[in-house]
């Protein structure tokens, strides 16, 4: 299977092979930046509060700028949107790395959210349409596997890389040196999109769409309804897994660490395998009866205390209901009209933010108090509520449309 991937990869266009480069460069970037930028921020004296500040100004600012990155998408070339916005990004969060006043990093934290938002915005429209039909759930799941895999190898120089500059005599902060060098990733990235052509097909559709009102179609809405509800059940749990682990399991630190990185591995080993399930199944069904599998793995990380059950739950339930992700995105790019794209994008993923803040910050309340088991239910119902709308509203397209190309053959 892994051999017959790569070769479907190796079919790739120049646009999409090239545009892979720069997500496993900004993958490894990413890597780096999530062990090392909370450690500096702290190193230079600020408190706990000011981080989840900084972290909370830069999720709001992308969940407001992801509706406008989608119009912009829509409307302009998606090349030089994205060489721009991550050109932009990349000079964005220098300051973040440099600066030591709080008001310089509330303000690139800000700056860089609403630029990233209009990268990952333009991301989507831009694969789908330099991509055939029956290869798109292998790009889907190209990208975030290699991102994923990526981010494994980031984390993993995030911590040695400070462990380096000691060695080399530099008595600078260890963190904030690490993350100037990172820097480098960046721009090799924005290097990547450059190399990029332009595609005729996104020029037509801004032409006759820059003069439109976009109203959001019914499929637009049903996917934002879909993501809303998977994002306030994702708020309970997902951003606590860590404090399950430490507190619930009573785990340590390097045993959470182990297994969030086996997670990992094996979501990658579920975006590979996503596309031939696919295949059979069709890009609905899959992410159904996927998303369905994660649910009893789930309920047992709510009812177990033991170690072992708990991480070989926790590992099926990432694989399971993150592999649907390519297949759900493959569907929406080919039910959503290409001028709507980008701005249906923009709006699912600002439904889904937006759920996920409003329920993280509920789910916090509840296990403050001492009840991690509600977060857990209200999860599993929302993920089988949002599983549900899915195959009543796309799990028999795709059939009619086999059927509908045999009786045309």
């Amino acid at each position: 299977m892994i051999i017959q991937y790569i070769r479907s990869m190796s079919g790739f266009n120049r646009n999409v092979k090239l545009f892979l480069a720069q997500v496993f460069i900004m993958g490894i970037y990413s890597g780096i930046y999530g062990i090392v930028f909370n450690l500096h921020v702290l190193e230079m004296g600020f408190r706990t509060d000011f981080l989840g500040l900084m972290l909370s100004v830069s999720l709001l600012a992308a969940s407001v700028a992801s509706v406008p990155a989608g119009f912009l998408c829509d409307r302009f070339d998606h090349k030089k949107i994205l060489v721009g916005s991550t050109f932009l990004s990349a000079l964005a969060v220098l300051p973040l790395f440099i600066s030591s006043s709080p008001l310089v990093l509330l303000v690139a934290s800000a700056l860089g959210g609403m630029l990233g938002s209009i990268s990952t915005v333009c991301a989507t429209p831009f694969l789908t349409e330099n991509c055939e039909r029956d290869e798109a759930v292998h790009v889907f799941s190209a990208s975030s596997a290699m991102g994923w895999a990526a981010s494994v190898v980031g984390a993993a120089l995030g911590g040695l890389i400070p462990l380096i500059w000691p060695i080399l005599h530099l008595q600078a902060n260890r963190y904030q040196l690490t993350l100037l060098a990172s820097v480098v990733l960046l721009f090799a990235g924005c290097a990547m999109l450059v190399f990029m052509r332009s595609s005729k097909c996104n020029k037509v559709h801004a032409r006759k769409s820059f003069s439109l009102k976009v109203r959001p179609s019914p499929e637009t809405l049903k996917f934002a309804a879909i993501a809303v509800i998977i994002g306030l059940g994702s708020g309970m749990v997902v951003p606590y897994f860590n404090v399950y682990f430490t507190k619930i399991v009573r785990a340590s630190i390097f045993e959470t660490g182990l297994i969030f990185a086996v997670a990992n591995i094996f979501m990658v080993a579920g975006f590979i395998a996503i596309p031939y399930m696919a295949g059979k199944l069709g890009r609905a069904r899959s992410a159904v009866i996927t998303q369905a599998a994660s649910l009893p793995f789930l309920i047992l990380m709510a009812i177990t205390t033991n170690l072992m059950a708990a991480s070989a739950a926790y590992v099926m339930r990432m694989m399971l209901m993150n592999m649907a992700g390519p297949a759900t995105t493959s569907l929406q790019m080919e039910v959503i009209r290409p001028e709507e794209r980008g701005f249906a994008v923009g709006l699912i993923s600002t439904g889904s933010s937006l759920a996920v803040a409003a329920s993280t910050y509920a789910s916090g309340l509840l296990m403050a108090g001492g009840n991690y088991v509600l977060p857990f239910t209200v999860t599993c119902i929302a993920y089988l509520a949002a599983a549900g709308l899915l195959y009543y509203f796309f799990g028999h397209q795709e059939g009619r449309e086999s059927k509908d190309t045999t009786a045309a053959a």
